[in-house]
């Protein structure tokens, strides 16, 4: 099987999955409400969150606040903001709610995500597409921030990602970027994107944030996916990170980092046809990106079987 149809066969298995799991929520109780999928963040002993309070009553607090770090002090004010990746629409939600953002567009590649967001947001300054995440659909220079939280793990080639983001970048925006990425490719992610023209301006890990969170939110949050078999079961633990799943263990090893980096596109610039990453880069990002897909996967719905790693 060559690279690109097993690329292929990975995003259509994680769209599939996203659309099974949006199908799982509807109809219950939290189905209006569960805006967010990401695992959180919690602030530790003595640190100060960024961005605006939040109340007490808010729901999916950690999940919200993970933005905040995300933005920090970034200057949303009129701006054009893109997410690629954006689930159902909790980060577009919350920066209209919280930041005096001038419109969003929201990219996935689940279908029904894509179908819930329009529905909860129909505003004429929100907009959301169905695309992947490697070829965004979208035009080039349209955005004043692109934003992208916990979604890229799952980019068999993540460096395609990497360069749509530059070209839909406007020179002076900003990538507000998250993810837990193994240590040993963050340095190369970039090295990429500064060869794209966009200059890291802040990099920090929130590895002990997220693990907080999970600690502290994981199994309520499980609560919203009901009760299923063994299988499944499992699955909706992967999928919310709870202590003793694997997702948890790799949020405790030395091997994995939950990074903030956020960049400045300083220049346009035409990119070669030469990779950036080397071959033995991408085939780490299409392995991880294989394991993390797998570990996600509703197995009930996917005919019995997750797919192999």
């Amino acid at each position: 099987m060559s690279a690109h149809a097993g690329d292929a066969g990975l995003k259509a298995a994680q769209a599939e999955n996203f659309d099974n799991l949006n199908d799982v929520v509807a109809g219950s109780a939290f189905d209006r409400h569960l805006r967010f999928f990401n695992f959180g963040y919690r602030p530790l002993d003595g640190e100060t969150p960024s961005g605006p309070s939040l109340g007490g009553a808010f729901p999916n607090r950690d999940s919200a606040q993970l933005l905040f770090e995300v933005v920090g002090d970034t200057d949303l004010t009129g701006a054009r903001v893109v997410e690629v990746g954006c689930g159902r629409g909790g980060n577009l939600w919350l920066l209209r709610r919280s930041y005096e953002v001038a419109q969003v567009i929201g990219v996935d590649i689940a279908h029904k995500s894509v179908v819930f967001c329009r529905d909860r947001m129909p505003e004429s300054n929100a907009a959301f597409i169905h695309g992947d995440a490697e070829q965004v659909p979208v035009g080039s220079g349209i955005a004043d921030a692109v934003v992208s939280v916990e979604t890229s793990c799952t980019y068999p080639d993540i460096e395609s990602f990497f360069r749509d983001v530059a070209r839909i970048l406007k020179v002076g925006g900003q990538f507000l970027y998250t993810d837990l990425h193994d240590v040993r490719l963050i340095e190369p992610f970039v090295a990429t994107l500064a060869s794209l023209g966009l200059e890291l301006t802040y990099q920090r890990d929130i590895t002990a944030n997220v693990q907080a969170s999970r600690r502290d939110r994981a199994a309520r949050q499980k609560l919203a996916f009901g009760d299923h078999d063994s299988a499944d079961a499992a699955a909706m633990k992967e999928f919310v990170g709870v202590d003793g799943s694997e997702l948890f263990d790799l949020l405790a090893s030395d091997l994995s980092s939950y990074v903030i980096l956020r960049f400045t596109k300083t220049a346009d610039v035409t990119p070669p046809a030469e990779r950036f990453l080397t071959e033995h880069e991408q085939a780490q990002v299409r392995s991880h990106a294989a394991e993390a897909v797998r570990l996600l996967t509703i197995p009930s719905a996917s005919g019995g079987n997750r797919p192999a790693s």
